[in-house]
């Protein structure tokens, strides 16, 4: 009977074994498992961008932050590299689009409108991650973060 100190050494040492192996596979993927793979990630942003695109534009995000994320009457343009409620990353604005923002934590008095959590809207969470790409781009472009 193993004691747990031993259990855990073997468990370590098994995910550091296992962890090297992938790495190594992941290099010795032929060129064009690799390539597709990147197109692959490529056309699964574009499509998350596609539907952030529709959601920004046809629900209540464009009634606050103007169109094309311009800024508006009660929301900050999102098309500019200053980010009033977030750092700007990716996994921040969708915390920020699935928190929503209050009223007392509005960065602008002028604002006169809290941000609901999914902007009011029912989303699941593709579509959470799939809005946040678009606004994210907004400010950065269209390419794949990391890229």
């Amino acid at each position: 009977m193993m004691n747990g100190s031993v259990r855990v050494t073997l468990c370590v040492a098994a995910s550091m074994c296992f962890a090297s192996a992938a790495a190594a596979q992941q290099d010795e993927l032929p060129f064009e498992i690799r390539e597709w793979l990147q197109r692959d990630q490529v056309q699964r942003w574009a499509g998350m961008l596609a539907e952030g695109d529709s959601l920004f534009n046809s629900r209540s995000c464009r009634r606050c932050h103007g169109d094309g994320g311009s800024g508006g009457r009660n929301g900050p343009d999102l098309t500019d590299s200053t980010w009033v409620q977030s750092d700007g990353s990716l996994e921040e604005i969708r915390r920020t689009i699935f928190w929503g923002v209050r009223r007392e934590l509005l960065s602008d008095p002028a604002w006169r409108f809290e941000m609901n959590p999914g902007g009011g809207i029912d989303l699941d969470w593709e579509q959470y991650s799939s809005l946040a790409a678009y606004v994210w781009s907004l400010s950065n472009g269209t390419q794949v973060p990391g890229r």
